[in-house]
């Protein structure tokens, strides 16, 4: 009986979460008289819907833009976090576990609160309307989580393997990268997928910092999309589903580092 609960209540979670993702798929291949019929298949499919989105010579930019972002926003805040969490991990006096406690703590401080200071601050140091306002930002709001995952699997590594590279004569630098580094692969993964469906997704930002069409992120085209072209809701699912399958395709390639980064992250924290 039990095991029967389980598996209904995993049928409804799946549906749950499948029916809104299908019908942006079927969707897409729907004519715009078919699309009001929401659990029917198209009668034929309809690539049209692709082609009129990329007449939009400022698509393939903003797909541009929104990988550029997400890249550089990851590899900086890996970069940063693994860095300073080798240190947080492998000091315990009160005052590394303060800064500990700050880090984690930023993650939250509720977006909204920020807005204002994050807008002077942007526009005094003459980043509106660029994408570094994006990365930065994107990065920086990246960095508790990052904080959260390194410290706890750095943890888990033996001190015995940084003993033996200092008796070789590695210095603290090219003991990180060439020792421990390469051992955080699993939550280095796991960190860049869950980082970058946030960055790749993230409306707020662009929508208040980029002003210029050609700067403009993938999640800002739906939205001039859907304005510029109401009635043609064909070409919007399909623009939808541009949007998504990329960074599902990120997630199919790496979920076995994926995964262990979680398993092993949890059991070291």
């Amino acid at each position: 009986m039990i095991r029967k609960f389980q598996y209904f209540v995993l049928y409804v979670a799946v549906a749950v979460i499948s029916i809104p993702v299908l019908n942006i798929v079927l969707s897409s291949f729907k004519t715009n008289e078919e699309i009001n019929r929401v659990f029917t298949l198209p009668s034929s499919l309809q690539f049209d819907n692709y082609r009129r989105v990329f007449e939009s010579s400022e698509i393939p930019l903003n797909i541009l833009n929104s990988l550029g972002i997400t890249g550089s926003a990851i590899l900086i805040a890996i970069f940063l976090t693994s860095m300073a969490s080798y240190t947080l991990a492998r000091r315990y006096e009160a005052f590394f576990q303060l800064i500990y406690l700050l880090f984690i703590s930023a993650a939250m401080i509720p977006v909204a609160a920020n807005l204002v200071p994050l807008y002077v601050l942007i526009n005094k140091l003459g980043l509106v309307d660029t994408r570094t306002a994006i990365v930065l930002i994107s990065a920086a709001s990246a960095i508790p989580m990052g904080i959260l995952l390194y410290t706890g699997f750095i943890k888990g590594i033996p001190k015995s393997l940084e003993e033996s590279a200092s008796i070789d004569g590695y210095g603290k630098i090219s003991m990180f990268f060439k020792i421990i580094f390469p051992l955080l692969k699993p939550v280095t993964v796991t960190y860049a997928v869950i980082s970058s469906i946030s960055v790749w997704n993230d409306f707020l930002m662009p929508l208040l910092f980029l002003r210029t069409e050609s700067k403009k992120t993938i999640t800002l085209a739906v939205y001039a999309f859907t304005s510029e072209y109401v009635n043609d809701w064909g070409a919007i699912y399909a623009l939808l589903t541009i949007a998504f399958i990329i960074p599902v395709l990120f997630f199919i390639l790496n979920q076995k580092h994926f995964y262990n980064g979680m398993t092993d992250g949890a059991v070291k924290m």
